[in-house]
């Protein structure tokens, strides 16, 4: 009896034995470093050396933090995420996208304090194509052959930048671009776009059904020398597509303020219009009007002021 029951116990202790042990938990805040290795587990301590690996070791609505100056290559995102470059963290991106969000229909991703610079070879610099919300502040986006920022969601989506630089690039140096039916919302607040090569900001529905709200303030698109400051363009039959500009300035562009397409409206109050070779342009089906107080002057053309805007 005794043999049967010392039997019955190793038995039950093997099987306990055989029960794997549960995963451990994925940290909520990660480190990268200079002088960190991927074979880290990107603890202060022990920080890891790339954003991707950082990325995937951190849990889902995680943290992210740079602790010294360095190029940490580009990423994929795909999870609710925030990212703290603490004004010194960089991504030299020789080829390709510098970050790319692909993340799911109810995630939010931060990104903030990052340089994101390619240096003349990398295509675009942030692109967003799936996600709720991305929020982009204190970062510059430079040098790319195409564009600065492509927000692109094929859903309702949402997108906040605010104390950014998007400078010398290739094509457009912001590009709201949606697809779908979703309704989709930007703003854009103290951002300077200067010396892209076709357009400052641009709002393009041309691809939607749905609905399309931007709104500008306290921002500044400058030097696009053969191209528009700020744009809005829609077609017949796609979404309605407002841009709001208040308390900005358009200055040292081809055409300063641009509308163009039924559905598209441009509203502008509080701002100034100047040193374009046209001040503002509207195209076929194309809205811009003037809330009254703003300044349109020195521009080669198109000097007169935009129609008012009807006051209740």
């Amino acid at each position: 009896m005794l043999k049967l029951t010392l039997s019955a116990f190793a038995a039950s202790l093997l099987s306990l034995s055989l029960i794997p042990e549960p995963a451990q938990a994925q940290p909520a805040r990660v480190f990268v470093a200079a002088q960190g290795l991927d074979s880290n587990p990107c603890t202060f301590a022990l920080p890891c050396r790339t954003f991707q690996h950082a990325h995937d070791v951190v849990a889902a609505n995680g943290e992210i933090d740079v602790l010294d100056p360095a190029g940490y290559g580009a990423l994929t995102v795909t999870k609710s995420i925030s990212i703290q470059g603490h004004g010194f963290a960089g991504l030299a991106v020789t080829s390709g996208k510098g970050v790319t969000i692909n993340a799911g229909s109810t995630d939010v991703v931060n990104l903030n304090g990052l340089l994101i610079d390619g240096i003349g070879l990398g295509l675009n610099g942030i692109v967003f194509n799936t996600g709720q919300w991305l929020t982009i502040e204190n970062c510059v986006i430079r040098r790319f052959t195409g564009a600065g920022l492509m927000f692109s969601p094929s859903a309702s989506s949402s997108l906040a930048v605010s104390s950014t630089q998007v400078a010398n690039n290739g094509s457009y140096g912001i590009d709201v671009f949606p697809s779908g039916s979703g309704f989709v919302t930007a703003v854009f607040n103290r951002v300077e776009v200067t010396s892209n090569v076709d357009i400052g900001i641009a709002v393009n529905s041309a691809a939607s059904t749905g609905t399309v709200n931007v709104t500008v303030t306290e921002s500044i698109a400058a030097g696009i020398s053969n191209g528009i400051g700020f744009g809005v363009s829609s077609l017949a039959d796609h979404a309605p597509t407002t841009l709001m500009v208040f308390h900005s300035v358009a200055a040292n562009n081809n055409v300063g303020l641009f509308a163009g397409g039924t559905g598209a409206v441009l509203n502008l109050a509080y701002s100034m219009v100047t040193g374009n070779a046209n001040g503002w342009f509207t195209g076929t089906g194309g809205v811009l009007q003037s809330y009254g107080d703003n300044y349109i002057d020195g521009n080669a053309s198109s000097q007169t002021a935009p129609p008012s805007i009807a006051k209740k």
